[in-house]
């Protein structure tokens, strides 16, 4: 039987095409009708059963040519980000304020090429290749984790790429442990009495605590991140209207990354801290409110230990890069590997002259990682 990677190949032009129609057509969050429309004609189109829950993506089982007693659980988001597409591909999105700017559509598509190439070349172990939508902030993952397909008795593993548009393409980042990073939200509501421009020393203004605050977060990230790295970042700010009125209220928000419990209940405790100090030095009312997102997404030691050794006697070993360090991007993956261990790689995808990063609105990804994608993905289905 010929490599996984040369099978995975020989559908490059297969794959690119779903890719790009993928790509044309984006929806965003949980209800994606059209891309599961979409994503099941195809499947069944292989003659595969397809288990289809609208909000809750697509799941197919695909049985293993010696299965060993442990399940094969693979797993491709599906949904979109709202932003307006400013790449000059062919393709762009035709769809206004929607784009796969974090390469959702190449996931889909690898592992629609893994599943053309099992209906050919069976997985060695039993399999279940789970597309799911609302990755970005709606934790699609609880849904889909839902269906019948992956309420698994038996022993499993849990498998996932993410593309990576600034490595160089083909290039295989794992880690074991932290992967990627615990990501909340939050937000500071300001509010005190307003008043007159030309009067500041009778009314505390919300915006001289906004800027307060920015500044003492950065000491504060600074003071947490010697022995582990934090992240704090401001990105919304609304308040005032007009030039010569103090706004009697004001809004903040924004994302914490963390890898840790502990570093993360430190960064929350600091920051509540923060707001008291530049609300009473300002006589001004705030408070900070939490909003929790992803856990972190934890790569299983064993199961990265036994897929480098796997891939390292294949044409893909030379791709192999072991990452320094965690990445500070958050991913629902992480409730798969809450219930399998397994692990999550980055996939490098660069075209050579672009340095936009995973969501920016010009960004592109190099086709050539559709089949490495897959290839991966059927490996680690041959038994990791």
């Amino acid at each position: 039987m010929s490599g996984r990677l040369e099978q995975a190949r020989a559908l490059q032009g297969w794959m690119s095409g779903h890719r790009r129609h993928l790509h044309r057509h984006p929806e965003i969050g949980l209800d994606l009708p059209r891309t599961h429309d979409y994503l099941e004609g195809v499947l069944t189109g292989l003659g595969l059963g397809v288990e289809r829950h609208d909000g809750a993506g697509l799941t197919v089982a695909i049985p293993g040519s010696a299965p060993d007693g442990v399940v094969s659980v693979l797993r491709a988001d599906m949904d979109a980000l709202p932003v307006e597409e400013r790449s000059d591909v062919e393709f762009r999105s035709t769809i206004p304020d929607a784009m796969h700017a974090c390469g959702h559509d190449l996931h889909m598509a690898m592992l629609l090429g893994a599943a053309s190439v099992m209906t050919v070349h069976p997985p060695r172990r039993d399999a279940v290749l789970a597309f799911q939508p609302g990755e970005e902030s709606d934790r699609g993952a609880l849904g889909t984790l839902r269906h019948d397909n992956l309420q698994i008795d038996s022993p499993a593993t849990a498998f996932a790429i993410h593309v990576h548009a600034l490595e160089p393409v083909g290039a295989i980042l794992h880690r074991p442990g932290p992967f990627m990073a615990i990501g909340d939200w939050f937000a500071v509501d300001v509010t005190g009495p307003g008043g007159h421009a030309s009067q500041p020393h009778l009314a505390g203004n919300p915006i001289e605590a906004a800027a307060d605050f920015t500044t003492g977060l950065r000491s504060l990230v600074a003071e947490l991140g010697v022995d582990e790295h934090v992240v704090a970042t401001v990105t919304e700010c609304l308040m005032g209207n007009t030039v010569n009125v103090i706004p009697a209220k004001g809004r903040l928000r924004g994302t914490i990354r963390t890898l840790s419990p502990d570093h993360r209940a430190a960064l929350i405790a600091g920051m509540r801290d923060l707001v008291t100090v530049v609300a009473e030095r300002l006589g001004l009312d705030a408070s900070l409110v939490l909003h929790e997102g992803y856990p972190a997404v934890i790569n299983d030691a064993d199961y990265i230990d036994r897929l480098t050794t796997r891939l390292s006697s294949t044409d893909l070993g030379a791709m192999l890069k072991p990452m320094t360090r965690p990445s500070m991007v958050t991913e629902d993956f992480s409730y798969f590997l809450q219930r399998w261990p397994g692990a999550m790689v980055y996939l490098g995808a660069n075209v050579s002259g672009h340095s936009a990063f995973n969501h920016a609105d010009d960004v592109v990804y190099h086709e050539d990682a559709l089949a490495i994608g897959a290839a991966l993905h059927l490996e680690a289905a041959d038994g990791v």
